[in-house]
């Protein structure tokens, strides 16, 4: 869950405290789409991963309640640049970029970063 910067964290789970980019290739453009033609943009996604030989691991975003959930994958590997491409290239407005102490949102239109610090949250 996203708190105030410089509040809150817990345990990050890449050893060397590399920056991981979560990044999703669900409903792109913004729009709501089958969930047979998002499970097909997931697979690209992840062909698309492979292909460039990063560590990446299963990953899901959503709201807090839980109701609306993207398949993701959370990718080590990829410079800030080359996770914003790959965004905008699945037709995605943003990604995530999550280090030790911040939260980021990353624009795949544009330069705008939006930073806050993150903690662990135990669902229900």
């Amino acid at each position: 869950m996203p708190s105030p910067l410089g509040a809150g964290g817990g345990f990050f789970p890449e050893r060397s405290h590399r920056t991981i980019h979560v990044i999703t290739a669900f409903n792109p453009g913004g729009r709501t789409v089958p969930v047979e033609k998002n499970e097909r943009y997931h697979n690209v996604l992840l062909d698309d991963l492979n292909r460039r030989s990063v560590t990446w691991w299963p990953a899901a975003g959503g709201d807090p309640d839980g109701v609306h959930i993207e398949r993701s994958a959370a990718v080590v590997g990829l410079s800030e640049a080359e996770a914003r491409e790959l965004g905008r290239s699945l037709g995605q407005d943003a990604v995530f970029a999550w280090t030790p102490s911040t939260w980021r949102l990353l624009s795949c239109v544009d330069s705008r970063v939006d930073e806050c610090g993150w903690r662990i949250t135990v669902p229900g």
